[in-house]
């Protein structure tokens, strides 16, 4: 019960992240529309972005809340969050003459270093989670079949065990 408890507040601060982020953004859209444009990325793919970023960010959020959905948004998270470190990766190594950081909220205000630990962390977290919750899926999904299987597993293990000998015990 205590490790379901753990991952539920993991995932409750995924969600609350890109709730923040994502509405940050768009509550401060000037500032992260201008931080956007000045991304090193095609500009063709620059206003999409613009648009698509903290909507995704909100989707996300909105599928990890419910049990049904976890999955994909525990999937959809990972990804985001891989590419936010490979941008912020990126930035650290001066691959860019500048590279602004168009995040929401206070997260902007991080150096990079930190802001790489923690979407490192973040990332670690979710690949945790998402282990976590498929396992629980594949358990919950046919718990017959998950017993005969262990039931199975554990006649082999006893099957397969060490042969013995038996006494000799003729004088």
């Amino acid at each position: 019960m205590k490790k379901e408890l753990l991952y539920e507040l993991i995932t409750g601060t995924f969600v609350l992240l890109f709730l923040y982020t994502g509405l940050s953004k768009i509550l401060d859209f000037k500032n992260f529309e201008v931080s956007m444009w000045f991304q090193h990325m095609p500009r063709w793919i620059t206003l999409p972005m613009i648009y698509l970023l903290p909507a995704s960010e909100i989707i996300v959020a909105i599928l990890l809340i419910s049990g049904k959905s976890r999955i994909a948004g525990l999937y959809l998270f990972l990804l985001m969050m891989a590419g936010f470190s490979l941008y912020v990766g990126t930035a650290m190594l001066h691959l860019f003459p500048k590279a602004p950081c168009a995040c929401g909220g206070v997260i902007k205000s991080l150096g990079w270093g930190p802001h790489f630990i923690l979407n490192l962390l973040f990332t670690g977290l979710a690949s945790l989670a998402l282990r976590h919750y498929r396992h629980q899926r594949r358990s919950t999904r046919n718990p017959k079949a998950i017993q005969a299987q262990n039931i199975s597993r554990a006649r082999n293990q006893v099957n397969t065990g060490p042969a013995v000998k038996p006494l000799n015990i003729t004088k």
